[in-house]
């Protein structure tokens, strides 16, 4: 009797799976694969109102507000001139977002240049550049 019981429980089981292709990848329902196709373009306004312009990754150019839900379900929650981030929402990994102002100067890979003097302490300066046992 008990075992029927437990056949009667277990038996619908099934029929409340969710169907799905097995070939299919999942959905990403977050849709953190689009995270990097997004650009940040900067800001417009006063430091009251400030509207964000974003482009998506479709290429359309967006504009948004802080505390603004985009059509991908994310939420803005902080826009400044040089940055805007968003939450992805509850249980999407990263939580959080954050892009930089397209074509801000990032210190750590922007940095000049700097010419290092010759071997022999010239530096620029034309000169013979003939190889020792060579004519």
């Amino acid at each position: 009797m008990r075992l029927k019981w437990w056949c009667w429980l277990l038996f619908p089981l099934p029929l409340l799976a969710e169907e799905r292709d097995p070939f299919q990848p999942p959905v990403d329902r977050c849709r953190t694969a689009q995270l990097s196709q997004w650009r940040y373009g900067g800001a417009i306004g006063d430091s009251l109102a400030l509207m964000g312009i974003v482009q998506d990754s479709a290429g359309k150019w967006r504009r948004v507000r802080a505390e603004a839900i985009l059509p991908t379900g994310w939420r803005v929650t902080r826009l400044t001139p040089e940055k805007m981030t968003i939450s992805t929402g509850p249980g999407c990994e990263p939580a959080q977002w954050v892009w930089l102002r397209k074509g801000i100067k990032n210190n750590a890979m922007d940095k000049p240049a700097v010419s290092a003097p010759a071997a022999d302490g010239r530096r620029g300066q034309k000169g013979s550049s003939r190889v020792a046992g060579r004519r």
